[in-house]
C-alpha cells in the first residue's frame, strides 16, 4: 500500500453510526430481519460497493458485506476544501417503519443482537489495548473499502461530478488505494480508516462500553472464555490471570481508584 501525502483529510460527523458498523457483521443471513417492510429492500448507498475490511499484521483479513439499509455519504466542507467528511447511518434508523427486531438496539429481546452474548466490534475497536492483545492476540483495524466504480461514486457523493469525487479521494492523505478481489471480478477500492469516536458508541447496561479486561469478562464471560480458549488452549487461565494481574498493577491504576474511593466517602 502506498499513501498519498496531499493535502486533504478524513472528517466525521457525529452523526456516523456505530450501530451502522456493526451491521457489517451481525446481520443475519440473507437478511431476513427486514420481514415484510418491502420498501427497505431498496439499495441503499452503502450496497453498491461499500465494504469494511478487518486487518492486522498477523491475521488473515476479512471482508464483510453491509446490511441494504446503510447509507454512506461523502461530503466536501466547501468548493476550495479538500477535507472531506463521512456519514455513515443506517435508512430506517430513528423512523417509525425501522424493522421491530433492530429498534432499541440492542436492548429488546428480539432486537437482532440480543441473542449475542458478547460486544459489538465497534466497542472492541475503541477498547483498551491489552483488552483487544488478550482476546484477538494482535490489534486489528478498520477500514471503509468503497470500490471505485461509477454508480458507488454518484450514489455516495451525489452532489459532486463522479471525476470530482474520484480526484479528491485520490488527492486525500488519509486515503489509500489498493486493487483487490473480493468475490467478484478485480477492482480498485479507495480505503479509509474508520475512527475511533467513543461518542458515537450505542451505549447502555447491555452494551457498556469496555474500559479493562475484568469488567468486560465480568460481563461476557462465556464468550471470552471461548475466545481464550480457541488461541491459548488449556492454559488460557493462566493468561486471563496474568493480563489480570498486569492491569491492576499498571502505572497509575491505584493512584486512580484512590481518589475515586475518597471521593465516595465524602
Amino acid at each position: 500500500m502506498e499513501i498519498n501525502s496531499n493535502k486533504g483529510r478524513v472528517c466525521y460527523t457525529e452523526d456516523i453510526c456505530a450501530d451502522g458498523i456493526c451491521c457489517f457483521m451481525s446481520i443475519p443471513r440473507k437478511q431476513n430481519h427486514l420481514g415484510i417492510w418491502k420498501h427497505i429492500f431498496r439499495k441503499r448507498s452503502a450496497a453498491y460497493g461499500i465494504k469494511l475490511l478487518y486487518t492486522a499484521l498477523h491475521a488473515k483479513d476479512i471482508v464483510y458485506n453491509p446490511c441494504k439499509c446503510l447509507e454512506f455519504y461523502l461530503t466536501w466542507k466547501d468548493d476550495a476544501s479538500d477535507d472531506m467528511q463521512i456519514l455513515l447511518r443506517c435508512a430506517a434508523y430513528g423512523k417509525k417503519r425501522r424493522p421491530y427486531v433492530c429498534k432499541a438496539f440492542p436492548d429488546r429481546k428480539d432486537s437482532f443482537m440480543h441473542d449475542v452474548p458478547a460486544p459489538c466490534i465497534y466497542n472492541e475497536y475503541i477498547a483498551p489495548e491489552e483488552y483487544v492483545r488478550l482476546k484477538h492476540t494482535h490489534v486489528f483495524r478498520l477500514f471503509y473499502a468503497i470500490k471505485d466504480d461509477q454508480t458507488l461514486l454518484r450514489k455516495i457523493s451525489p452532489h459532486c461530478s463522479v471525476d470530482d469525487t474520484r480526484k479528491r479521494l485520490d488527492q486525500c492523505k488519509d486515503v489509500v488505494k489498493i486493487s483487490a478481489i473480493w468475490n467478484e471480478k478485480p477492482s480498485e477500492y479507495f480505503l479509509i480508516e474508520v475512527p475511533k469516536v467513543p461518542s458515537i458508541l450505542c451505549t447502555s447496561e447491555v452494551h457498556p462500553v469496555i474500559k479493562t479486561i475484568r469488567q468486560a469478562y465480568n460481563r461476557w464471560t462465556g464468550h471470552i472464555e471461548t475466545w481464550l480458549e480457541k488461541h491459548y488452549g488449556d492454559k488460557w487461565h493462566t493468561y486471563l490471570e496474568q493480563a489480570l494481574e498486569d492491569e491492576d498493577n499498571r502505572p497509575g491504576r491505584k493512584k486512580k481508584e484512590k481518589i475515586f474511593k475518597s471521593k465516595m466517602t465524602k
